[in-house]
């Protein structure tokens, strides 16, 4: 079998690389017959990676260029959390309008897909007091008549990565009615295993100054009792924390201990690619600020590729 996909808000390829893994491992071919990604340092790293450029913004795309957009089998997004109007659950679709949810809506009615896979933050649960999450799922299911589940909590720590990063999948289907998100893998996981031989390069070390700050605040914070500030992981700890978007800031979520050394060190930007499940030959951005960026926007790999292959059972 041969299965198409379109990428959407496609950030480095995560989606893709996990598409395109369940596919090969399950004996299947695969083409991505669109992407789409509005960050221009995102799609320099897609383009070095896949030898195409992701097109821009999907909601000109829609509007202006509707006809790039591929017949489909899956459409696979994350899309941003974003509040719709006080009109509630009145007008569902319409309802949508001027959000990024309502360009894979529009795509979803005029396309068609067989199937297709949002992710997003587990916050989106109780985004604006849960009315997001309810009228995304009225859409979906009453105005698109997409068979949909229960939408589901993926922890990556659970599929073989030792990082603790929950993520909410939302999977539908045009004509089936059941499906069953894949289970733990129950995979050992330790913090080692993504992390380089070697001595790291001094510039991954933080400063005696930045670190007397991260204890200073964590200090503070847990006098007032709100959050403990940075997290300190050893090399044996089954996993890390969330890596975000903000690592390159000060690595306060993810720091990790140095044998024989009180001052301890952030992750590399190789090793923020083996957190995520990139594979080996997956070409990171020269910038160590925007390879931080982009892994801690990604999705992760091996998630994906389960999900990818229990939809496919599926369809």
């Amino acid at each position: 079998m041969k299965y198409s996909f379109i990428d959407l808000f496609a950030g480095i390829g995560g989606m893709r690389i996990g598409f395109e893994a369940a596919c090969q491992e399950m004996g299947h071919e695969s083409s991505c017959v669109f992407s789409s990604e509005w960050d221009e340092k995102c799609q320099d790293t897609y383009e070095i990676n896949f030898g195409e450029r992701p097109d821009g913004d999907i909601t000109k795309i829609i509007e202006n260029q509707f006809s790039k957009i591929k017949n489909h089998d899956v459409l696979m997004a994350g899309f941003p959390c974003q509040p719709f109007s006080n009109a509630g659950l009145r007008k569902g679709f319409n309802d949508t309008r001027g959000t990024l949810f309502h360009d894979i809506a529009t795509i979803l009615y005029k396309k068609r897909p067989k199937a297709f896979i949002l992710e997003n933050v587990k916050g989106l649960r109780s985004h604006d007091k849960g009315k997001t999450l309810e009228i995304i799922l009225k859409v979906l299911r009453e105005d698109l008549g997409y068979f949909v589940p229960e939408p589901k909590v993926l922890n990556s720590k659970n599929f073989g990565l030792p990082q603790n990063r929950q993520r909410i999948f939302i999977v539908g289907f045009l004509k089936t009615n059941e499906f069953s998100f894949p289970e733990p893998l129950n995979i050992p996981t330790q913090v080692s295993n993504i992390l380089n031989a070697g001595r790291p390069p001094k510039k991954y070390i933080i400063s005696q100054k930045l670190w007397k700050s991260h204890k200073a605040r964590k200090e503070k914070n847990k006098i007032a009792g709100k959050g403990f500030g940075y997290s300190l992981k050893y090399p044996s700890d089954e996993y890390t924390n969330t890596i975000s978007a903000r690592y390159y800031k000060d690595g306060a979520e993810i720091l990790i201990k140095r044998k024989n050394h009180d001052i301890p060190r952030k992750l590399t930007p190789d090793e923020a690619r083996q957190l995520q499940g990139f594979p080996n030959d997956f070409i990171v951005n020269k910038s160590d600020m925007q390879a931080y960026k982009q892994f801690g926007n990604a999705v992760s790999v091996p998630v994906i590729k389960e999900l990818v292959k229990k939809l496919l059972n599926f369809i």
